[in-house]
């Protein structure tokens, strides 16, 4: 293999990467935005109780330990919502997606440097590693089990990254997403 078809080749694997990365961040962030509603609606659902237990309890006064209990309940279920798995994953996930979009920038900053040839196949491959490295152990840190495969927020994510690299690169991920990212340098 000559080295222009080896710096092409660690290109396309930089850029296949930053591809995935993209999709990926994009994927954690409509997880997190799943999981806020959820929050969100169980928050609601028991701040509803609570309220609607201190309003019934006034009225009827001749049941006070099935209102007090509903009330405790409702006390304890707020002490202990930092326990819970829902609120737990939901902001793991929140981290995790900023931790992400952050990553991602920094790689797309660095493909500048990949793109216009500035580094060799070496350089490429060794940032190539330490991109993969650094999404395994952000992934790692906030949510060990990783996140479930829901196969719509996929879609939607893989969708929204098909058009940020339009809009941004004018390139069509759906063809394998190299079409114009070679054609402008020739044989240099």
């Amino acid at each position: 293999m000559s080295d222009e078809g080896g710096q092409h080749r660690q290109q396309a694997l930089y850029w296949a990467k930053l591809v995935e990365l993209k999709a990926t961040a994009l994927y954690t962030r409509n997880y997190r935005d799943l999981l806020s509603k959820r929050v969100t609606l169980v928050a609601t659902l028991r701040a509803v109780a609570s309220s609607a237990s201190i309003g019934v309890w006034a009225v009827w006064r001749q049941y006070p330990m099935v209102w007090g209990t509903i009330i405790a309940g409702s006390q304890v279920a707020d002490a202990v919502k930092e326990v819970f798995p829902l609120t737990k994953k939901q902001r793991a996930t929140a981290e995790l997606a900023a931790d992400l979009d952050r990553l991602f920038i920094d790689a797309q900053f660095e493909w500048e440097s990949v793109f216009s040839g500035r580094l060799s196949d070496e350089q490429i491959t060794v940032r190539l590693r330490k991109l993969r490295i650094l999404q395994h152990d952000l992934e790692r840190l906030h949510l060990k089990d990783g996140l479930p495969l829901k196969k719509e927020l996929q879609a939607r994510a893989e969708q929204e990254a098909r058009i940020f690299f339009k809009n941004t690169y004018d390139v069509n991920l759906s063809d394998g997403g190299l079409d114009g990212q070679y054609s402008d340098r020739g044989a240099e």
